[in-house]
């Protein structure tokens, strides 16, 4: 049986780091691992790679993120929590309940244009499998900052509207908005319509419909 340390005496190892020591060196892994991500892509980065560059050896990166899909993840909600903390002050600055809609609308589409490479972090990261999605989807609070979508709609189109409809009709914005970002991204070559035209048309149909 391993014997106390006597008073006073040095114990093996490095101290404990703080948890502002923590903090940082998690975000120091992740802005590197951010930097790799866009520039190489997910799947073609190992944690062997990701260590290096990151000024550690593999086996301290483990002390910090569970897995390579860890330290994604956290990249996922990092940028999803920036496009919604812009949305929500959107929102906040517009009165109108329908102008507010459009507005958020427009915000959310116009984000990922203007950040394409995140796009395609969030959205299309190859090597990442369907159930990792799922357990992030149903894991992570990020998921609740969608529901500004449904407060925004659900103000827009009155206190009549019922809760099932309110449900439909947030889950086809949510799609619409996320088409919308996707084929002006990734289908080049095609004469769309300006964002703010697609975006507003298709919520003329929603509030209509």
């Amino acid at each position: 049986m391993a014997q106390p340390a006597k008073p006073g005496r040095k114990t093996r190892g490095r101290p404990a780091r703080s948890p502002a020591q923590i903090a940082d060196m998690r975000a120091g892994i992740a802005d590197c691992a951010m930097r790799l991500f866009l520039t190489e892509g997910y799947a073609a980065i190992s944690m062997r790679r990701l260590a290096r560059e990151a000024g550690c050896t593999p086996m301290t990166l483990y002390q910090y993120y569970d897995s390579k899909f860890d330290i994604l993840s956290a990249l996922w909600a990092e940028v999803l929590g920036e496009v919604f903390d812009a949305l929500a002050d959107v929102a906040a600055a517009e009165a109108d309940p329908r102008a507010r809609l459009v507005a958020v609308g427009e915000g959310y589409v116009r984000y990922w244009l203007t950040h394409r490479e995140r796009y395609f972090l969030v959205f299309m990261s190859g090597g990442v499998s369907q159930a990792e999605v799922t357990g992030f989807v149903s894991g992570s609070d990020t998921l609740t900052r969608f529901d500004l979508l449904g407060d925004v709609l659900g103000t827009a189109l009155g206190d009549d509207v019922e809760a099932e409809a309110l449900t439909l009709k947030t889950q086809m914005l949510a799609c619409l908005l996320n088409g919308i970002a996707h084929n002006l991204i990734t289908i080049g070559g095609v004469p769309w319509a300006a964002p703010e035209a697609l975006v507003r048309q298709g919520i003329a149909g929603l509030l209509e419909a």
